[in-house]
Parts: C-alpha cells; sequence; structure tokens
C-alpha cells in the first residue's frame, strides 16, 4: 500500500474534505435508492434479478434497461466508496 506523507497543519483540512465526502455519498445514495425502488416497483423485480436478466439477453436494448443499470452500477460504486470512508479512522 502506498503511503502519503502529510504535514500536521493538512490534516483538518483533509478530515473535513473527507467528512464532506461522506455526506455527499450519503445523500448521492439515497437519491440512487429511491430510483432503484422506483424501477422494481414499475417492473416488479429487484435489481439483482433485473441485472441477471439483462446480462444473459433476455431483456432487449430498451434505453430504460440501461439507465436501470446506469443507476444499479452508480449506486453500488457508491455504496464502496462509503465503506472504505467508513473504515477511516479520523
Amino acid at each position: 500500500m502506498e503511503q502519503i506523507r502529510i504535514k500536521d497543519e493538512a490534516l483538518p483540512i483533509l478530515k473535513s474534505g473527507i467528512v464532506f465526502k461522506k455526506k455527499l455519498l450519503s445523500v448521492k445514495a439515497g437519491n440512487y435508492l429511491k430510483r432503484l425502488k422506483a424501477f422494481e416497483k414499475k417492473h416488479k423485480m429487484k435489481s439483482e434479478a433485473f441485472l441477471k436478466k439483462f446480462n444473459r439477453g433476455k431483456l432487449g436494448d430498451d434505453e430504460e434497461w440501461f439507465d436501470w443499470l446506469f443507476v444499479y452500477e452508480a449506486y453500488n460504486k457508491i455504496i464502496e466508496q462509503k465503506k472504505i470512508i467508513d473504515g477511516m479512522s479520523l
């Protein structure tokens, strides 16, 4: 793992930036989760089931499927980033 040298006076700036990023990720995750739930309700299937069907080519290439895929992947990426920040000791 790469280490970064940081001057003591820079730590508060970095910490506040990380805290801000965590809040931003929480808001984005909430927004994407709402959109995922709307897709799931509309199509009466969970996102995981959608992904399996989509990847098998069983849903076609309608633009809405690609929108759902984008939202699903974006949500999961945000959750991964949030977990990394949650694992930091600030």
